[in-house]
């Protein structure tokens, strides 16, 4: 008798250390199934523009031919038959470049990782990573005004056999990089991942923001109470750049000499100088047209209001090197009252 309750008491003991184990295990399941994902985004429009981070995701397949009794019609697959591809769609045409368009905040650099890349070369597909933003064959920040030369901000590359255009290699793989993914990182807070995919293909990257500790040229992603323009002591031009028509405040500002008051350097030829003004392209160094030239050092609030009713407004910090400048402004959208006090038209 004693045996059989020895065997039971053994019997109870294995179960419990059985369904004791099964509880961790399934609890160490729940933990690794609930890890953080990251935010997934469909790309829908040619020009997409974003100031989220997240991974970011584009397929494009060719229109398949289907019949029905109602008569043949062009679907895609995967879709409805009552959804059908739309003609005039610019991302169907087999010449049509597109792009995402990444805006971070001011201090902010943009990191993009290319997780998947599936665009066939030899149909006329291709990828390229700006450093910066182009629209209409113009970049920002300006050619003249960014610390690489344009070679070097546009790396194009698609996916045959794993190599770029031009027949080098992809740019080296970053350290700590996923297995087979390439990264790329933006010298400010705008970026530009372009695509042409005449036929099929498609892609997946990932964006992050990280710290800028100097901060130059910014894109104005209109969010911001004030913008800080400054060249650091050093012989470079940074520029705040906005994409629609905006009243700019100059708040604040030492450029060039300290020993000189605020005053408007137009007549004057100043290696320091503030631009302010607008243009109907995205590079303001060349066909900028000035509102205002400002130079000296404001001792205190100074309010300096000039609308500029361009398609692009921009504030132009252009330093020699001799000194340390720095520029404080606020720029808002313009509206219909600031219409009769317009400082700078464009054609637009």
């Amino acid at each position: 008798m004693r045996g059989v309750m020895m065997l039971f008491f053994q019997v109870l003991i294995l179960c419990f250390q059985a369904k004791a184990w099964h509880a961790v295990r399934r609890s160490f399941e729940l933990e690794q199934t609930t890890a953080p994902q990251e935010k997934l985004h469909l790309i829908t429009d040619c020009m997409h523009v974003t100031s989220e981070e997240g991974e970011f995701s584009f397929v494009k397949l060719p229109p398949v031919r289907s019949t029905s009794k109602h008569g043949a019609h062009w679907m895609t697959p995967g879709v409805e038959a009552a959804e059908r591809a739309d003609p005039d769609d610019p991302s169907l045409g087999a010449a049509t470049v597109c792009g995402v368009y990444f805006v971070a905040d001011p201090d902010q650099t943009i990191e993009v990782t290319m997780r998947q890349v599936n665009v066939d070369c030899r149909t006329g597909g291709l990828m390229a990573f700006v450093d910066g933003w182009e629209l209409n064959g113009q970049y920002f920040p300006g050619e003249r005004d960014h610390e690489k030369p344009l070679e070097l901000r546009v790396q194009e590359f698609c996916a045959e056999q794993g190599a770029s255009v031009g027949g080098g290699p992809w740019p080296p793989k970053t350290v700590g990089a996923a297995s087979n993914a390439w990264v790329f990182r933006s010298s400010q807070n705008a970026a530009l991942v372009q695509y042409r995919i005449p036929e099929r293909g498609s892609f997946v990257l990932s964006a992050r923001f990280h710290h800028n500790p100097k901060p130059c040229n910014i894109m104005a992603e209109g969010l911001a109470p004030y913008y800080m323009l400054r060249n650091y002591g050093l012989r470079r031009n940074c520029t705040l750049t906005a994409l629609f028509p905006a009243v700019v405040s100059v708040v604040a500002v030492e450029v060039g000499e300290i020993n000189e008051s605020v005053r408007y350097c137009e007549r004057v030829r100043m290696d320091d100088r503030l631009e302010v003004g607008g243009s109907v392209g995205l590079d303001p160094s060349y066909q900028l047209v000035r509102a205002s030239t400002i130079c000296g050092r404001s001792r205190g609030r100074v309010d300096l209001d000039q609308t500029i009713l361009c398609g692009t407004t921009s504030v132009r910090l252009i330093s020699s090197g001799r000194h340390s400048n720095q520029a404080m402004v606020t720029m808002r959208m313009a509206d219909e009252s600031d219409l009769q006090l317009a400082t700078v038209i464009c054609e637009m």
